[in-house]
């Protein structure tokens, strides 16, 4: 989100809270792989939520200190609850 410094002037990009919402968090697979020389980590984690319209996968979800990036958002047949794909550990 884009937001202006009342003191400065200057335009900011940071993230915002949108909301706030009770979630089942699965980690459903890890893998490993060397970039740029340094051995990293990323984690697919399967994040189910309630039914929203508004998240795409320009956003991201946060939980205890970690960020989770939203790769695919699935909504139920019924529209009530989001399957969320995310990856954790490349942030």
């Amino acid at each position: 989100m884009s937001s202006q410094d009342p003191k400065t002037g200057e335009i900011l990009n940071q993230w915002s809270t949108i909301g706030t919402e009770w979630a089942s968090i699965e980690g459903i697979n890890g893998r490993e792989f060397i970039a740029a020389a340094a051995e990293q980590t990323a984690t697919t984690m399967r994040v189910t939520i309630g039914y929203r319209d508004d998240l795409t996968t320009a956003h991201r979800l946060a939980y205890h200190g970690k960020k989770y990036n939203l790769k695919a958002i699935l909504p139920n047949n019924t529209r009530t609850e989001l399957v969320c794909m995310c990856e954790v550990g490349l942030i």
